[in-house]
């Protein structure tokens, strides 16, 4: 019985909901469910009761749901300890990440994991455009991190280990400084500076022509600092991404206000779809997956 499907029941057998199951799992409800016949035909009694309007485990379910429990997290302990003890022949891992990963706690993901397998000669370096295939294709880059993926090829995956959000960064003499919310049309008239990032351009104009009208740009920046000065000064206010607050450091205050619905996009991990981990890359991804979101 393949290890996967025992995860898949877990995952079920808290749920009771095949919809709520598959959507955890990433899978289809029929695929889901003939992994579960499988293994039903393969013990030779069901593990569920099925009706129209619920999913029970049976008293057979109920004793793999408990033996479960103890089978995956030793299944998960030898597999890190084999892979750890296969990584000391193929120690090196290569990471690669955009400028602004800083401040998703992206390094500090990394760092933690050098810290964890210290025989592991982790190589980090900085991505000086938006990841393509060929920033993986002489295998020089084993996982990349970034925000912008609209050149990603198809056969890189692509995995949000993040979730960030434009709002817009006002002064204290702002009639929106004391708002916690707004919608998109509040601002059709606004002032705005905007970052200078394509993709970020995109998805804010895109959310503007939906909410039926054409901001009013100012001024185009990728510097914080140039758009904190100029906030604060009162020549406009700000659609940023919210986690840019983290560098203000002057004495005015400022306000970041979220839009609703909210402007949100993910930060990815990126490694090639069809090609094998490393040891030490297998050992990266577990790790990293089990952090959940970094934000």
């Amino acid at each position: 019985m393949e290890i996967q499907f025992l995860r898949e029941f877990m995952v079920l057998s808290e749920t009771c909901s095949y919809q709520n199951a598959s959507e955890r799992l990433y899978i289809t409800n029929s695929t889901l469910s003939k992994h579960i016949q499988k293994m039903e035909a393969e013990f030779g009694f069901p593990l569920f009761e099925r009706s129209t309007r619920k999913v029970a485990l049976t008293d057979a379910g109920k004793i793999l749901q408990q033996k479960c429990g103890q089978i995956l997290p030793l299944y998960d302990e030898a597999l890190v300890e084999m892979n750890k003890e296969n990584a000391k022949a193929t120690n090196t891992l290569s990471v690669a990440f955009a400028s602004t990963m800083y401040r998703y706690g992206v390094l500090d993901t990394i760092l933690a994991f050098k810290d964890a397998y210290p025989e592991i000669n982790v190589q980090i370096s900085e991505l000086p455009s938006p990841p393509q295939k060929s920033t993986f294709i002489d295998e020089s880059v084993e996982f990349a991190f970034a925000d912008n993926i609209s050149r990603i090829a198809d056969d890189v995956n692509h995995q949000p280990v993040a979730k960030e959000e434009l709002v817009l960064v006002v002064s204290d003499k702002s009639p929106f400084f004391t708002e916690s919310s707004l919608e998109l049309p509040m601002i059709a008239r606004e002032p705005l500076i905007l970052s200078d990032t394509a993709f970020l351009q995109d998805l804010f104009f895109d959310k503007c022509a939906e909410a039926g009208f054409s901001p009013d740009i100012r001024m185009c920046t990728g510097r914080s600092q140039n758009v904190f000065k100029l906030v604060a000064g009162n020549y406009a206010s700000a659609v940023f991404p919210r986690t840019c607050l983290q560098e203000y450091n002057g004495t005015k205050e400022l306000h970041a206000v979220s839009f609703s619905p909210p402007i949100t996009f993910d930060i990815h991990m990126l490694y090639m779809k069809h090609r094998s981990f490393s040891s030490a890359g297998k050992l990266f991804f577990d790790y990293v997956m089990k952090q959940g979101e970094f934000l």
